[in-house]
């Protein structure tokens, strides 16, 4: 024999809400991280080239 269902309280919508809020929260925080490490190989430091070097990629300042 069953239990019949509990009747939907105040309590329990507001779990599940902050349960969907959370779950948000980590796929947003994850896909920040995603990007980030995307853009890190493109992060170029501010400079102002002087003169040119021969190993390309490096700045004299």
């Amino acid at each position: 024999m069953s239990r019949p269902p509990m009747p939907e309280t105040p309590y329990a919508t507001l779990r599940r809400r902050l349960a969907r809020r959370h779950v948000l929260m980590l796929i947003l925080a994850c896909e920040v991280m995603v990007v980030g490490v995307a853009n890190a190989g493109r992060h170029r430091p501010p400079g102002i080239v002087v003169d040119q070097t021969v190993t390309r990629g490096h700045i004299i300042t």
